[in-house]
């Protein structure tokens, strides 16, 4: 039992901690002086000025935004993918080290689980002030989960290949 919780403490402490920085208000993550500080904003403004695409009916781009918000939002972005592939893996590994689930059935159910927390999380943004749940939010958190896993799975593949 005690092996079967420590498993289970990288998931969970890591799923708590996404819980808590969505459940703070935007203003209190402001990124920006960070961005300026380090110019960041300004090593990639080439590449960031042919980027233009819409996101909750608006669109963004450094002309529509300005460089260091939509900087801070590509960042926010990608954020949303990083945290979610992480939490996969650590769900998958979990699974895999708790249960009998063959492979595939681990890779699934760890997707499930961490696309449900997703949707949870996204839920309890519209509860935060300045926060504003969107389903697009969901969509990049789920393909991250869907990167992290491949790649576990791809891992699992190439170790049985290798030990053969």
């Amino acid at each position: 039992m005690k092996r079967i919780l420590l498993y289970w403490m990288l998931p969970l402490g890591w799923a708590a901690v996404i819980f808590y920085t969505s459940s703070m208000p935007s203003s209190d993550q402001d990124i920006k002086p960070a961005l300026s500080f380090l110019a960041i904003a300004e090593t990639f403004e080439p590449v960031l000025r042919l980027i233009e695409f819409q996101y909750y009916g608006e669109i963004r781009s450094v002309e529509a935004n300005g460089l260091l918000p939509f900087t801070e939002f590509l960042i926010r972005k990608l954020a949303h993918f990083g945290v979610y592939f992480v939490l996969a893996i650590l769900m998958f590994f979990a699974l895999q080290k708790t249960t009998s689930l063959k492979l595939i059935f681990s890779l699934a159910f760890a997707w499930m689980l961490t696309v449900h927390f997703a949707i949870v999380d996204e839920l309890n943004q519209s509860f935060t002030p300045e926060r504003t749940p969107y389903y697009f939010d969901v969509a990049i958190d789920s393909v991250g989960a869907l990167a992290g896993l491949l790649l576990c799975g791809l891992f699992v593949w190439w170790k049985e290949r290798k030990g053969r």
